[in-house]
């Protein structure tokens, strides 16, 4: 016998259908849902959720491999960040901006900047290790290796490590400016101002003006002499200053 179910009781039943559809969704866990314990998961393959306080609590997850799912909790790759992004990590976590010019660090639950990495390496995160392009670097930003040389984005000063901080430390006038290779920075003096920072005593130099010579006496470059047809660089078995 065909069993015949009434308008009433089929739309009791769907009652019933609408009430559970509405159970699982409600218990569909988001930012700000109750947790406990390290609890975490996926939000989508950018985002993860993970347990602040028995509260999820969203986390960037902008790095190649995204968020993924391993056993009962969200593996999170936040090797890429912005700045002011959240985190919950120990502050020698590190991670890279998304253009690989800037080092962040995990500070206080949010990612900030550590370093520049202006070089042609930019930034890398391998593990646990950070990698850092400093060969060139702007005076005042901070550094990690004391005494490390660098050239300026214009190629035309050399900067040195000390205290934490890029310094000037020469100028670099010359036609080569200053260049990195071979893991060695040089910097070409063979033009300068006059009151110019430099190193090597007795070195002569032709000022910008094309008209004088200069030497380094002391610590810096100072007038040595006119130079009636022109202060000239010849290169050839090596650069020489002709001064007529």
């Amino acid at each position: 016998m065909k069993k015949v179910t009434s308008p009433a009781r089929r739309a009791a039943c769907a009652g019933v259908v609408l009430a559970f559809v509405a159970i699982v969704v409600g218990c569909k866990k988001g930012e700000g849902s109750a947790c406990k314990g390290k609890a975490s998961l996926c939000l989508d393959n950018t985002a993860a959720l993970t347990c602040v306080g028995e509260k999820f609590v969203r986390a960037p997850c902008a790095g190649p491999l995204g968020c993924t799912k391993f056993q009962d909790h969200a593996n999170c790759d936040a090797s890429v960040a912005e700045e002011g992004d959240f985190c919950l990590a120990s502050d020698d976590d590190y991670a890279c901006s998304p253009d690989k010019k800037r080092a962040l660090a995990c500070t206080k639950g949010v990612m900030a900047k550590v370093m520049d990495c202006r070089g042609k390496g930019g930034c890398a995160v391998l593990g646990r290790s950070l990698s850092c392009d400093q060969t060139v670097a702007n005076v005042g930003e901070v550094c990690k290796s004391p005494g490390a040389r660098a050239c300026g984005p214009d190629g035309k000063q050399m900067v040195t490590c000390q205290d934490g901080k890029f310094v000037l430390y020469r100028q670099c006038r010359g036609k080569g400016g200053c260049a990195f290779a071979d893991e060695l920075v040089t910097c070409d003096q063979t033009q300068a101002q006059e009151g110019d920072a430099c190193s090597v005593q007795g070195q002569v130099v032709c000022a910008l003006d094309g008209q004088t010579e200069l030497v380094c006496q002391g610590s810096a470059f100072l007038r040595s002499r006119t130079c009636k047809k022109g202060c000239s660089v010849k290169s050839g078995g090596g650069k020489r200053i002709e001064c007529d």
